[in-house]
């Protein structure tokens, strides 16, 4: 009821910030059968249509490249994979 009347509260305190975002996550995003087999593109779908709306889009390629770097870094053994987003 507090973000309700208060929705800046969200940008104000980060404890309200992080249980925003994870729930949106949860509700919104973990749920999509494609983020649930790595689909980094249907993720991104979930979160901002609006950067996968037609192929070619430069931001959502850029935001793959920046995302394959970060699992490079941190030795995940997973291989990234774009798909959903242009499709």
């Amino acid at each position: 009821m507090r973000l309700i009347s208060d929705a800046d509260m969200v940008a104000r305190d980060e404890d309200v910030a992080w249980a925003t975002a994870f729930w949106y996550w949860k509700e919104h995003v973990h749920k999509r059968p494609g983020e649930r087999q790595h689909h980094f593109g249907d993720a991104t779908k979930a979160i901002n249509g609006m950067e996968c709306a037609r192929a070619g889009m430069p931001a959502a390629h850029k935001r793959f490249e920046c995302y394959q770097k970060v699992m490079e870094a941190f030795h995940n053994s997973e291989t990234p994979n774009e798909k959903d987003c242009y499709n």
